[in-house]
């Protein structure tokens, strides 16, 4: 398989994953559709190491990119820098990553307005 082949067919398999938390997600709490849809890539507890995404532990009213040790892409530093993680930037950034950091590493998006705000509302109870 080609590459893009290859990463065609990894986005695809990510796409009916999301599809799946989307149909289940109004009868799953906050926290499980952080399970079931960040925790592959996201720790949310004291001292866990760095996943593929930062820990989101206190995500909620910090520095954007102030994750010690983490290799943020230079185009999120970039789109970011200056702005905290409020609820309506974390409500924008996963609907769509990339409308709000254009070449960021992170590929999730999110289009169900009440599934961003069950993880937005979990994440802000998390310190």
């Amino acid at each position: 398989m080609l590459p893009t082949q290859k990463t065609f067919a990894i986005a695809l398999g990510f796409a009916a994953v999301l599809s799946a938390g989307v149909a289940s997600a109004q009868s799953a709490s906050g926290e499980d559709l952080f399970k079931q849809q960040c925790a592959a890539c996201h720790a949310i507890q004291k001292d866990a190491p760095q996943g593929m995404g930062p820990n989101l532990l206190g995500v909620v009213g910090r520095p954007a990119g102030a994750v010690a040790g983490f290799p943020h892409s230079k185009e999120f530093k970039t789109a970011l820098k200056g702005k905290s993680w409020s609820p309506e930037l974390l409500d924008k950034w996963l609907e769509n990553p990339q409308k709000v950091a254009k070449g960021t590493y992170m590929m999730y998006h999110q289009p169900d307005a009440g599934v961003r705000s069950a993880i937005i509302e979990y994440l802000k109870n998390t310190k």
